[in-house]
């Protein structure tokens, strides 16, 4: 095989790997400190905590609107243009900046109106001190470009640093409140280091944009972030019911063992999008059917691996809950029992939405199943956590992921995009997708030994 043919193949594993550290970083470094600090603060501060961080997603979806995708999508079809490269980083950054100051806005006008972030004003002011690491944060010229490399590296230093520290600042129940500003400021010198390193790598020339240019951005993005709206209102918005209709501890159960289910759905699942979405892009570039191909290439590899996964969640569950959090949010046990199976559910839709109806332009359809599936989300989760509680939450996020999945595949199939084709989980056809990354790997371990 030539080197010419595994090229893409070794970016590929060396995005996913990067990516695989960035989430690392982000979200398996905690865990070190996750046994200590649950113990320190109990399920009731667990709670505060994780619930001051949902409502903050909001205004962290306002000041990204999409643009991890849309971003990215426009920088891989021009990779090769410096010039084209600045005019878009300058738009996304000066859109970011003006969704900055509206969101900074609302927050101030909730933080005094809203009963459940007057209380606790100090806490939420820390959480939402990360929003401002997102304006400068630059994820998707890095993904669009493939080269995450560099920036894995500065990331899981930084975290380093906020998990060490974290162990040293919180000694006492009263230290909770630490938390979240110390997650906010290690995000802020990431997002600092990174936008620095790429002014530098990819020789960025910022230039100032008018408003109309701004809104222009805005309106024609404004499917992608309506869509990423909608998927975070069956998602993050059931932490939030269920803090209004249930106590802190309720929220504390279901969050231990949904950040578990979430660890492992952006350790794996994420990367794989991440490093996928301009890598598949370029192939739906060239036509629909080599898109469609590579798509019904990796199903196999994902299925099988999420679904293992899955089975080794709901069997450890009791163990994990232990372990990770203590006797006191034994509770979380069921909950993480439920939502075992839910990365593999969400690494299909992802496959049939992200990687396929994106990249094929059906944003529309893609926000109208969104939609439904967060009306259908919110009204489960409602009656649901009012009845069940953080059981409740958990069915439903569950139930709502899988109609929409479903729902995806539905869709693609009427319009005769078939992505699940049985022969490609066959011994043969695995193993033809496997040898490339088999040869990659090999020359590397040669070009090391000697």
């Amino acid at each position: 095989m030539s080197s010419k043919n595994t090229k893409p193949v070794a970016s590929l594993m060396k995005n996913f790997f990067s990516l695989s550290l960035v989430q690392f970083a982000n979200n398996c470094l905690p865990l070190l400190t996750m046994p200590v600090i649950a113990r320190i603060i109990g399920p009731d501060k667990f709670g505060v905590i994780n619930f001051s961080a949902a409502i903050v997603t909001y205004f962290s979806l306002l000041i990204n609107y999409g643009f991890d995708l849309t971003a990215t999508r426009a920088i891989a079809q021009s990779r090769d243009n410096a010039e084209e490269r600045s005019r878009i980083f300058s738009n996304i950054l000066f859109a970011k900046i003006f969704l900055l100051g509206i969101s900074l806005l609302i927050f101030i006008i909730t933080l005094y109106t809203v009963p459940q972030m007057a209380a606790d004003k100090t806490l939420f002011i820390y959480t939402y001190i990360a929003c401002f690491s997102l304006v400068i944060t630059p994820n998707w010229l890095y993904q669009g470009m493939q080269e995450l490399h560099q920036m894995a590296i500065f990331n899981f230093i930084s975290k380093l640093i906020f998990t060490i520290s974290l162990l040293l600042f919180i000694r006492q129940r009263e230290d909770y409140i630490l938390q979240p500003l110390l997650t906010s400021l290690s995000q802020i010198v990431v997002g600092l280091g990174s936008f620095i390193w790429a002014l530098r790598k990819y020789k960025i020339k910022i230039h100032p944009v008018s408003f109309n240019k701004v809104f222009e951005l805005l309106w024609t993005e404004k499917m992608i972030f309506f869509s990423m709206i909608v998927v975070t209102l069956y998602t993050t918005t059931n932490t939030i019911i269920l803090g209004f209709v249930q106590t802190n501890k309720d929220v504390a159960f279901y969050t231990a063992g949904w950040k578990l289910i979430m660890i492992i759905q952006t350790f794996v699942s994420l990367p794989l999008r991440l490093s996928l979405f301009p890598f598949i892009g370029e192939s739906f570039g060239r036509s629909q059917t080599e898109g469609v191909a590579k798509v019904k290439q990796i199903t196999p590899f994902i299925t099988i691996f999420t679904t293992l996964a899955g089975i080794a969640i709901w069997i450890l569950a009791p163990w994990l809950i232990e372990l990770l959090y203590g006797s006191e949010f034994r509770q979380a046990t069921i909950v993480l029992r439920i939502l075992c199976f839910v990365p593999m559910i969400l690494a299909l839709g992802d496959l049939f939405g992200i990687q396929t109806m994106i990249n094929l332009k059906m944003d529309k359809a893609f926000f109208r199943i969104t939609l439904l599936g967060s009306v259908i989300g919110l009204a489960l989760n409602y009656s649901l956590s009012k009845q069940m509680g953080a059981e409740g939450t958990s069915w439903a996020w569950l139930l709502t992921e899988i109609f929409i999945t479903a729902a995806m595949w539905v869709y693609l199939h009427f319009k005769e995009i078939y992505l699940i084709d049985i022969n490609y989980f066959k011994y043969k056809y695995l193993m033809e997708v496997v040898r490339p990354f088999y040869y990659v790997l090999k020359q590397k371990v040669y070009k090391g030994t000697t």
